[in-house]
């Protein structure tokens, strides 16, 4: 934790006002946009605001050529755009966060990088990790890490616009105790929209609040997508413009009680002893260099969401299943996903419960997921999620954020070879966390599987942010009712919602799409080397 030169402490009980500025800069006119940030910096704290952040890259513009090109605008930490900022700040006893192009001066590299400037100078800097398209063309990729500022008005951990694109950046802000990430973006897209959903996830996610501002404008053929806003920790949007320029005001707490309460809640329930294969890079070469794998082949996935009732009818269920098979026989590669199974061992052993569906992936060729629960136990997150196939039991996982001790031992994430894809299984309460997605890619999952109750920690939305984040195809069987049910892979297929009775949320998968998901282009990009911090059991104020 970095602690800022201003040694007072925030006593109000009430609430503090923050700001997010969404600005246009002219591209190459430094002292234009630093005139018209320094009126909107002062515009905001005259009307309250302690902290104001603006764009990424607002005092230069966002889209360079080359090194060359941005030359003229490159400027130091502390240097003219800071100065500027700093007359505001020291003036009005606030804190602002400004992006802008880097000069580190004893090296000559350039950073697309933020400042955070309080009452008596820069406080700290953070330069951008996770870089986009155009960034690489002059800027270096930012290796200080992810470092939280103390400030009277809360712990403050500043990311730049694609680090939001990966839970990564933001849960290591989380673990070191951000209270609040300020957010300078040049998010794109096709027109103006609303704040991005990414933005709420990472907000939710690790309990924060999010201050997020943007441009709206185009710049050399960018559009950039407005949408600055202030997100709380709970994910909500307080308030956010869409479009134009214009000041985004919103409020967080005096004293960080009931936000750090829900991220200590949030963090504790993590197991950084699962997630070593998160420090691996799989991708940065074509599978298949050093050994033979097996080609993907067309498949099914078939969700069952089953109405259970009260009591475990095994004979229904099993019809159920035949049915739903019957509609597709000719399928030879076939993946059912069934909603969660709660069975009472007095009534039926969980071993008689396999073995009727053992049986029925015999006869009919078919793979299935299925978690059971045991409803005798104490513990509603002790269940089992089982892939069966034709041949029997493939393989099964227990819940790996479960609120007891596993007396089996430390659960861990599995994904299974099948014949036609690899199949990662997630349990309800494991679906809630976007370490697991991110396990079973670096596993090579094509295809998440998940058996639950409809009671997941979370939302449908996110869980489809997870698994685009992870070019994964998603399968959620929920009971029929609930809208937990799921069938998405990115820009192809998306079956969401509850099931009628008679229907069937099913979609056929071709090859092609399991070669372009294997070659998982998003996460090539990811930053290994800064991500440690994730798997360590304890997080403690000498590690930050």
């Amino acid at each position: 934790m970095l602690r800022a030169d201003d040694s007072r402490t925030a006593t109000d009980q009430g609430m503090i006002t923050i700001a997010a500025v969404q600005f246009n800069p002219v591209q190459g006119q430094p002292k234009r946009n630093r005139a018209r940030m320094v009126e909107q910096l002062a515009e905001a704290a005259v009307s309250g605001a302690r902290l104001i952040v603006f764009p990424e890259m607002a005092a230069s513009g966002y889209v360079w050529e080359n090194r060359a090109e941005i030359k003229p605008f490159v400027e130091t930490i502390p240097g003219p755009t800071t100065d500027a900022l700093l007359a505001v700040t020291s003036r009005c006893d606030c804190y602002a966060v400004v992006g802008l192009p880097e000069l580190d001066p004893g090296t000559g590299i350039y950073y697309n990088s933020a400042a955070l400037i309080g009452p008596n100078g820069v406080i700290g800097v953070y330069r951008k990790t996770h870089l986009f398209a155009d960034d690489p063309r002059w800027a270096r990729e930012g290796n200080d890490g992810i470092r939280v500022f103390q400030t009277p008005i809360g712990n403050i951990a500043m990311l730049i616009c694609m680090d939001a694109m990966y839970f990564e950046p933001s849960r290591i802000a989380a673990l070191q105790d951000a209270d609040i990430v300020a957010f300078p973006t040049n998010w794109v897209g096709g027109g103006n929209n609303p704040p991005s959903k990414t933005w709420c996830l990472r907000a939710w996610e690790n309990g924060v609040y999010w201050i997020a501002a943007n441009r709206s404008d185009q710049e050399r053929g960018a559009q950039f997508t407005g949408g600055s806003g202030i997100i709380g920790p709970d994910g909500e949007v307080q308030q956010s413009q869409m479009s134009g320029e214009g000041i985004v005001y919103g409020k967080i707490p005096a004293i960080m009680q009931s936000s750090s309460a829900r991220r200590r809640q949030l963090l504790e329930t993590r197991r950084p002893q699962a997630y070593h294969d998160i420090l691996l890079h799989p991708y940065l070469w074509k599978e298949g260099q050093t050994r033979q794998i097996p080609s993907p082949e067309n498949f099914t996935i078939a969700l069952l969401p089953y109405e259970q009732g009260e009591g475990l009818s095994i004979d229904r269920l099993i019809e159920e299943l035949s049915e739903l098979e019957s509609m597709n026989p000719l399928s030879s590669n076939r993946l059912i996903v069934l909603s969660q199974v709660e069975f009472e061992p007095q009534q039926i052993a969980r071993e008689a419960v396999l073995n009727r569906l053992v049986e029925q992936c015999a006869l009919s060729g078919s793979f299935l997921v299925v978690t059971l629960s045991d409803t005798g136990t104490e513990h509603a997150d002790c269940v089992n999620c089982y892939l069966i196939g034709p041949e029997g039991l493939v393989g099964h996982v227990s819940t790996v954020h479960a609120s007891f001790e596993n007396t089996e031992g430390e659960p861990s994430f599995r994904t299974f070879e099948l014949p036609f894809g690899r199949v990662g299984l997630l349990t309800a309460q494991d679906a809630g966390y976007p370490e697991s997605y991110r396990v079973l890619a670096k596993q090579g999952a094509d295809i998440i599987a998940v058996s639950c109750n409809g009671h997941e920690p979370g939302k449908a939305w996110m869980r489809k942010i997870w698994a685009f984040e992870n070019d994964a195809v998603l399968a959620i069987a929920a009971p029929p009712q609930t809208p937990e049910n799921l069938l998405f892979l990115h820009r192809q297929v998306h079956r969401e919602g509850a099931i009628p009775a008679g229907e069937v949320f099913n979609a056929t998968f071709g090859a092609e799409q399991l070669t372009v998901a294997r070659s998982r282009p998003f996460m090539r990009r990811l930053k290994t080397h800064l991500y440690e911090s994730l798997i360590r059991t304890e997080q403690g104020g000498s590690e930050r």
